[in-house]
C-alpha cells in the first residue's frame, strides 16, 4: 500500500512537469552599454521550440535635462501588425506597415543553444523616438544573464 501510494504521488508530480516541458519557455536577456549610454532587455516567448513573441525594449540617454530616447519591438504570433514566417530554420516577423514602405522592415529570429535576434534589415524610424536606433543584433545567452549586443558605430 505504501508503495503504490508512493507511486502514485511521483506520478503526480511528474506528470505536470513533463507537461510543462512541452509548453511555453522564455528566454530572456538584459544589457547595459556605458560608453553609447544605452540600456534594453530582449525578450522572446517559444512554444514547443517556435517563436511565438518577441519584445525589445532599448533606452537611450537623451541630452542633459531631457527624456531618455527609446526603441520598442513588440510582436505576437497572429497579430495584425506583422506577418510571421519560416525561412531557412529561422523565423521572420515583418512590420506591415513600416515607416518606409520602399525598404525591409523585418527581424529574423534563429533559435538554437542561443538565441539570435538579427535586426539588421529592421527600421528604426518608426520603432524608435528621434536620436534611438535598434542595435544589428542582439544575442540571449542559453543560461540567461547579459546579451550580447552588436550596435552600428557612433
Amino acid at each position: 500500500m505504501r508503495l503504490k501510494t508512493l507511486v502514485l504521488l511521483l506520478a503526480a508530480v511528474t506528470i505536470p512537469l513533463v507537461a510543462l516541458a512541452g509548453g511555453l519557455e522564455t528566454r530572456k536577456c538584459a544589457f547595459k552599454v556605458k560608453a553609447r549610454c544605452a540600456s534594453g532587455d530582449a525578450r522572446v516567448t517559444l512554444a514547443d521550440g517556435a517563436v511565438q513573441k518577441i519584445e525589445v525594449n532599448i533606452s537611450w540617454c537623451g541630452l542633459p535635462g531631457h527624456p531618455a530616447y527609446s526603441c520598442t519591438i513588440d510582436s505576437v504570433r497572429g497579430d495584425k501588425d506583422s506577418t510571421w514566417s519560416e525561412q531557412s530554420g529561422a523565423t521572420i516577423v515583418a512590420n506591415v506597415a513600416p515607416f518606409n514602405p520602399n525598404q525591409p522592415d523585418k527581424v529574423k529570429l534563429t533559435v538554437g543553444k542561443h538565441l539570435s535576434i538579427d535586426m539588421a534589415e529592421a527600421q528604426s524610424l518608426g520603432r524608435c523616438g528621434a536620436g534611438a536606433e535598434l542595435p544589428r543584433a542582439i544575442v540571449i545567452p542559453a543560461h540567461g544573464g547579459a546579451c550580447r549586443l552588436w550596435i552600428n558605430a557612433p
